[in-house]
């Protein structure tokens, strides 16, 4: 009887071909941010807790484990607040900002409906450290756009919203707290029949047209004059500019506003987006800005950043990814002779493996 060998639920194994996918298209994706000038770095798996517990950014999302001094130590959910950590920690006396950096790796959390009950996956993304720029802005977006277009991802589009409008609006309409966090609960699950249920008539149309409406420039009219409020109103502004240098590259067509957009981390301040394949019910990457979290570990440094999930990034790719050919190399039956062949081989960039039966003679 085959023994099957359980590995924790929400987690798998990648087997060849699926580990030299997963592996071509980190590379691919770090060789495009490379081009940006984003150099890459790398963070433990493990952060201590009375580290990264400030602005409570991970809530109880995370596996924990206390070490043998007793610390508490979490299994990163996500690597934004670990970069922030490390220019904290290593770039204290960095002059020259902006700072670009890039990453890739494991991260793991308590699954939920929105995760698809995935308890682990790949992340591959960027930081752009001590810029406020709308320029910076339109960098990151840029870099998400061609980091779904150089894959082919199927009929791809991302998605921008702020937080100054959504939590502005919404702070603005809904003075009891309790009320606020409960329509912020149902807008992020996207549980549009519960959010319009719970709404009182007098800030319905206004909050379904956040919650449950997206477009292109004349959405963006429409929803500028919901507030007089200066925060939401310079939110309104920079959107526009972006959403202009957008058009004008070529993009106008991938991109629309969408006010739904909240974040699954407390940390982001302004900017949100997130990109979108075809037959992906879930965002394959987001992102957005953070101002404020650097602060809690160093100095203030406005930052902007996103993070692709690699798995899903894969499965909306409208491309194939083959195996490279390998060639059984059947030559001379000296020992000696038939690793020298292999050697050439792999200097002419050839894939080869070799016969491993001894000969007849034992030599």
């Amino acid at each position: 009887m085959k023994r099957t060998l359980l590995i924790p639920e929400g987690t798998k194994d990648y087997l060849q071909e699926e580990a030299f996918i997963q592996r071509s298209i980190v590379n691919k994706l770090l060789n495009l941010f490379t081009l940006w000038g984003y150099k890459e770095i790398k963070t433990p798996m493990l952060e201590k807790w009375d580290i990264v517990k400030k602005k409570n950014v991970y809530d109880q999302k995370f596996f924990s484990l206390l070490d043998k001094s007793g610390d508490l130590l979490i299994l990163r959910p996500e690597i934004t607040a670990p970069v922030a950590r490390v220019v904290a920690t290593h770039f204290r006396d960095y002059v020259t900002y902006p700072l670009r950096l890039a990453y890739a790796g494991e991260v793991f959390f308590q699954s939920s409906s929105k995760s698809g009950n995935r308890r682990q996956k790949t992340q591959v993304g960027t930081e752009l450290i001590g810029a406020n720029s709308i320029l910076s802005d339109c960098e990151v977006i840029l870099m998400a756009l061609e980091s779904m277009e150089s894959n082919n991802i199927k009929r791809y589009s991302l998605g921008i919203g702020h937080m100054s409008i959504t939590m502005g609006l919404l702070n603005e309409l809904i003075k009891d707290i309790e009320v606020r966090e409960k329509v912020l609960a149902l807008m992020i699950e996207k549980d549009i029949v519960e959010l319009e249920n719970i709404l009182p008539e007098n800030i319905k149309d206004k909050v379904m047209m956040l919650a449950a409406r997206n477009g292109g420039r004349e959405f963006l009219e429409r929803v500028k004059n919901f507030s007089q409020d200066e925060k939401f109103k310079i939110a309104i502004n920079r959107l526009e500019t972006i959403y202009g240098i957008l058009e004008n590259i070529g993009y106008k067509n991938r991109i629309f506003f969408d006010f739904s957009i909240i974040g699954d981390f407390s940390y982001y301040t302004g900017l949100l987006f997130e990109g979108y394949g075809k037959g992906i019910g879930i965002p394959i990457l987001s992102g957005g800005r953070y101002d404020n979290l650097i602060e809690e570990y160093f100095e203030k440094k406005p930052a902007v950043g996103f993070a692709i999930d690699v798995d899903l990034y894969i499965k909306a790719m409208n491309q194939v990814i083959e195996m490279p050919k390998v060639e059984s190399l059947n030559g001379s039956i000296d020992y000696i002779e038939r690793f020298r062949e292999v050697r050439i081989a792999h200097q002419n960039g050839k894939i080869v493996e070799i016969n491993l039966e001894d000969n007849e003679s034992g030599e």
